[in-house]
């Protein structure tokens, strides 16, 4: 219990609690030359834990250098970024996803990075799509931090409780409606096959692309009409109806930034799609083993083909007004190459480095966790997908309205549609 507290105040109140670990972790220091806020998000207590024994132990080695720790979780911090943004006053260096990236780098909030390429960053072997998620217009904005990808958590013991077999990783969005369904018909009441994803913005782009669409375009439109975007949303319906997922006022419980909450893990479903930087979060709150599956590939009758990109779920990127940059480009080469501070950083953390010589090392030295999500993206990595294309902010919060409204019958999977193309046109 002690253990989903601290998670659950972690990322919740992140300001408040935050701040107290900050102080214990990165003490002010009276007479610095450089003060530098590192605003950002984490996916779990122990990626917030490792980050900070990272910044302590730079500092350490700097005496002349404060690094003032702002993190929280990911809808907090992209709120508060946007006011700071909009005042004048961003952190020196913050976390970034392709989304806020492609926001920030267009409105002249980031500052430009090739000049730090190669020396003293040298990327040359980092995944492709994580360099991808942090360019934009053939400029680096951002440092890819992780290497992730789109994921299907898996709680093996209900499958082999049931006898319900998991299907290869190939399968269709068929097989998993028909696995869930299964899964709820054998376990029987309060308990389900799969959570709700119909409010997750990935997954919706993997079903699209399935279709051969996707979300938006390399250039930052949609790529999908009214009617794919209702199939999205009724098949969640069906799939609502046929009893494999939740209901809608169960699944609501569930809609927020504590994975304690989530059916994985409160015990009321087998399976969460998600990402693979949520996956040692994850297993941290169970004793039950969990493995990493693909989402479907397509569709019964079609053509099954692997869209599971692989890319960078957290970057920083820098203030351009900020007057540390040189500062900021070591701090993330501490992170980033050198041995100390890569043990830190990655280590026990839920993070992947996106260098093919940083997981190499992770997999060697890593836990059990590190080693299953490495294995999975070294899966992905033998037929790569086209990477994700940058889109805007909000995503989830749009498509769970949508979703939520469907759920409760409110909504037609058209009028939901409808719905959240108006909203995300109003963004582009």
């Amino acid at each position: 219990m002690s253990r989903r507290l601290n998670r659950r105040d972690a990322l919740r109140h992140g300001a408040a609690l935050l701040g107290g670990m900050t102080l214990a972790g990165v003490a002010p220091r009276a007479f610095a030359q450089d003060r530098i806020r590192f605003g950002g998000y984490v996916e779990s207590q122990e990626q917030l834990k490792q980050t900070l024994a990272t910044l302590k132990a730079y500092t350490d080695r700097n005496p002349g250098v404060e690094i003032v720790p702002e993190f929280t979780s990911f809808s907090a911090f992209t709120d508060k970024l946007a006011t700071e943004a909009a005042g004048g006053n961003a952190p020196d260096m913050f976390s970034v996803n392709v989304d806020l990236l492609g926001e920030y780098a267009r409105r002249g909030v980031l500052a430009p990075l090739n000049g730090y390429i190669p020396k003293p960053l040298d990327l040359s072997d980092y995944v492709d799509g994580a360099i991808k998620a942090g360019t934009l217009g053939g400029q680096l904005y951002a440092i890819p931090n992780d290497c992730i990808a789109p994921a299907i958590t898996v709680k093996t013991a209900v499958f082999e409780e049931t006898g319900v077999p998991l299907p290869d990783q190939m399968w269709t969005w068929e097989q998993l409606a028909e696995t869930a369904v299964a899964i709820s018909k054998a376990k029987g009441k309060r308990f389900w096959g799969l959570e709700d994803a119909g409010s997750n913005y990935i997954p919706c782009d993997v079903f699209l692309r399935g279709m051969g669409k996707s979300v938006f375009t390399p250039e930052r439109q949609f790529n999908f009409t009214r009617e794919d975007l209702a199939e999205w949303f009724a098949y969640w319906g069906r799939l609502r109806d046929a009893g494999g997922i939740p209901p809608g006022d169960v699944q609501a419980l569930a809609n927020g930034d504590d994975p304690a909450l989530t059916g994985l893990i409160s015990g009321r479903a087998a399976m969460f799609a998600s990402l693979t930087d949520s996956f040692v979060g994850l297993q941290a709150l169970t004793e039950d083993d969990l493995v990493l599956h693909m989402l479907p590939n397509g569709f019964k009758g079609g053509t099954l083909a692997q869209h599971h990109y692989t890319y960078a779920g957290n970057s920083t990127g820098l203030w351009t007004k900020s007057p540390h940059k040189d500062r900021i480009i070591d701090i993330i080469r501490f992170m980033h190459f050198e041995p100390a501070g890569i043990e830190l950083y990655y280590r026990g953390s839920g993070m992947v480095p996106a260098s093919k010589a940083g997981r190499a090392a992770l997999a060697d030295e890593g836990t059990d966790a590190d080693r299953k999500i490495i294995a999975y993206i070294d899966l992905l990595q033998q037929n790569p997908a086209p990477p994700r294309y940058p889109g805007i902010t909000g995503m989830s919060g749009m498509l769970r309205r949508a979703n939520e409204a469907v759920a409760f019958g409110k909504m037609k999977p058209q009028e939901a549609a409808d719905q959240f193309i108006g909203e995300a046109k109003a963004r582009l």
